[in-house]
């Protein structure tokens, strides 16, 4: 049975689960360019100044066709416009022009995984693995995709302890790890796609088994949680800066 100190420890594991930040640097796409209008396009997108930033990558690529940052840049304005099909279609362009670049087949793997298509994400962010083996945030986002969208528990633990044994130094280690330990435990286990309890649900409340009736006697006796803890873990794609 679990008390209400270790709900209280899950709650925030989920809360750090939803909102990790992507580290600096996952998306570091060489700037390096002659064109005065692609390092303005660069500066509006840092400054979060998106339209800008789209209408003059639009002007770089009619210049420029063969740009595979411009397709990379725009594609992250697409990703953060949830304009998911869209931003699919660039980053493939991207690849086409730059078939090395690792960070491309990991944005392909957002947006797949946005797109619900976990065997697709899959590929993408074990291609980009394939390409850089530091770029170790894939890791993290493979164990996302397990257990979020193919429910497996055991290649969501060894993603995710793969990760933490790369970036020890991550500040969220400690917390990471003790969603290891929630999923190794033999009492729980991952409820399937379309059940009464959601993934947040069996995190928060300790696993798949637990009836509607547990949960409300549980959430109860916890407290209930703000509506931001409610959230779905997918949230985790959230990326400011991209």
């Amino acid at each position: 049975m679990y008390t209400i100190n270790m709900i209280k420890v899950i709650k925030t594991i989920i809360i750090i689960l939803m909102f990790f930040p992507i580290p600096n640097g996952v998306y570091s796409i060489d700037q390096n360019s002659k064109d005065p209008n692609f390092e303005k396009a660069v500066k509006y997108f840092y400054q979060k100044k998106f339209e800008m930033a789209e209408l003059m990558l639009q002007e770089v690529i009619k210049k420029d066709p063969e740009n595979s940052m411009a397709y990379s840049y725009l594609g992250d304005i697409f990703l953060e416009k949830k304009i998911y099909d869209g931003a699919l279609g660039l980053y493939k362009k991207a690849i086409d022009l730059d078939p090395a670049n690792s960070e491309n087949y990991f944005r392909l793997g957002q947006v797949n995984y946005y797109k619900k298509l976990g065997n697709v994400a899959l590929e993408n962010f074990k291609k980009s693995l394939e390409l850089d083996k530091n770029l170790k945030i894939a890791h993290y986002h493979l164990g996302l995709t397990y257990l979020m969208l193919m429910r497996d528990k055991k290649n969501t633990i060894e993603s995710w302890e793969h990760y933490i044994r790369l970036a020890p130094e991550d500040q969220q280690y400690e917390s990471i790890k003790r969603v290891i330990e929630l999923l190794k435990d033999p009492n729980f286990f991952i409820p399937p796609l379309g059940g009464d309890i959601t993934i947040e649900e069996a995190l928060l409340l300790g696993g798949g088994s637990l009836s509607k009736k547990d949960i409300q006697s549980i959430d109860k006796k916890a407290g209930h949680e703000s509506k931001k803890t409610k959230e779905k873990i997918e949230e985790v794609y959230t990326d400011d800066d991209l």
